[in-house]
C-alpha cells in the first residue's frame, strides 16, 4: 500500500509445562510437550497454536541526533500457520520537523484491512468512520529487522557475538543476546532490506547492531536495532532506532472487524485518502542519494 498504515506483528510461545516425577503408587502423568530448543522453533510452535502476543514499539528517526520522526505502536497480534495473520494496534506519530502528530488504528483480520485515523474525516462519507481495503499484506512489527519472521530471527541468531544475563523483561528472566548482521545478510532472508540494498547501490559492508532479550521459554521479549540509513558531511547522519517489546505471550486476545454500519469500502470514496509518510519510499530515497 502507498499510505503509512500501521504495522503490526509478532509471535507467541506457551512456557514448557513441567513434567511431575511419578510415584509407585501413581500412574505416570501425561508428558508436558517439550520446551523449544531454540528461538527460532519457540517461533514457529506459536505459529501451530496460532497463538497471541502484545507490542509495544517505539521508532525513532534522527538527523544527526535530533529526532526528525517518532512513532509508538501498540497492540495484539495474532498468528496463524506462516505468521501473523490478524491484528489490532493504534500507531502515534510524532514529526520533530513539523511538530505535528497524527494517529491511525489498524485492524488487519480475514485479508482485509479496517483503518481509522482523523487524518480521514473530511474523507469519508456521513457516519463513517473505517475505512476498509483488500489485499494488504499480514503486517508484523515495524521494526528494520523483524524478528518475528522465523528466517530472520534465524539470521540474527547466526551473527550472534556476546551471550550474558539480560535481568528481568516484562517480569521474565531473560539473556541477553548482543550481534550486529550485515546488510547482505539480511536481504537474503528479507524482501525490505532486499528492496533496500538495491536502492542503496554501494560495495560498501553496511552492518546493523541489534540486542535481543530472550525469555526462558525462548520467546524473544525485547529487540534494539540501529540502522545508519546514510551519512554525509553535507547532511550529516541519518539513522533509524526501534525497540520492540513483546509481552503476554498466548494471552487471550479478540481481533473483530469493526461494525459493518461504520466501514466504507475504499474504492467507493469520491476522493482518495489523504497520504501519510512512506518510511521505506522515504529513508531508501534519502539513503540512496547520501553516499
Amino acid at each position: 500500500m502507498r499510505r503509512w498504515i500501521a504495522l503490526a506483528a509478532t509471535t507467541l510461545v506457551a512456557p514448557a509445562l513441567a513434567m511431575a516425577a511419578p510415584t509407585v503408587a501413581q500412574a505416570a502423568p501425561t508428558p508436558a510437550k517439550a520446551a523449544a530448543a531454540n528461538p527460532v522453533d519457540a517461533l514457529r510452535q506459536q505459529f501451530a497454536k496460532k497463538s497471541t502476543v502484545r507490542l509495544d514499539e517505539d521508532t525513532r528517526i534522527k538527523l544527526d541526533g535530533k529526532d526528525l520522526f517518532k512513532y509508538r505502536q501498540v497492540g495484539a497480534l495474532r498468528f496463524g500457520k506462516s505468521g501473523v495473520d490478524a491484528y489490532d494496534t493504534k500507531t502515534i506519530l510524532k514529526s520533530g520537523a513539523t511538530g505535528g502528530d497524527s494517529t491511525i488504528r489498524t485492524i488487519l483480520l480475514d485479508g482485509k484491512a479496517y483503518m481509522k485515523s482523523p487524518l480521514y474525516d473530511d474523507t469519508l462519507p456521513a457516519g463513517k468512520s473505517w475505512v476498509r481495503t483488500t489485499g494488504a499484506a499480514a503486517g508484523n512489527t515495524s521494526s528494520m529487522i523483524d524478528v518475528l519472521q522465523p528466517k530472520v530471527l534465524k539470521a540474527v541468531l547466526a551473527s550472534t557475538k556476546t551471550k550474558g544475563v539480560g535481568g528481568k523483561v516484562g517480569g521474565a528472566r531473560t539473556t541477553l543476546l548482543r550481534g550486529s548482521i550485515t546488510l547482505a545478510e539480511l536481504a537474503k532472508v528479507s524482501p525490505v532490506f532486499g528492496a533496500i540494498t538495491k536502492s542503496l547501490k554501494t560495495k560498501k559492508t553496511v552492518t546493523l547492531p541489534w540486542k535481543l532479550w530472550i525469555g526462558g521459554d525462548q520467546l524473544p521479549r525485547r529487540f534494539q536495532s540501529t540502522f545508519l540509513l546514510s551519512s554525509s558531511p553535507l547532511s550529516g547522519d541519518l539513522t533509524m532506532a526501534t525497540d520492540s517489546r513483546f509481552t503476554s505471550w498466548g494471552g487471550k486476545v479478540v481481533i473483530k472487524a469493526p461494525p459493518a454500519e461504520l466501514v466504507v469500502d475504499e474504492k467507493d470514496l469520491d476522493t482518495e485518502l489523504p497520504q501519510t509518510p512512506d518510511f521505506t519510499t522515504t529513508i531508501t530515497g534519502m539513503a540512496s542519494r547520501e553516499r
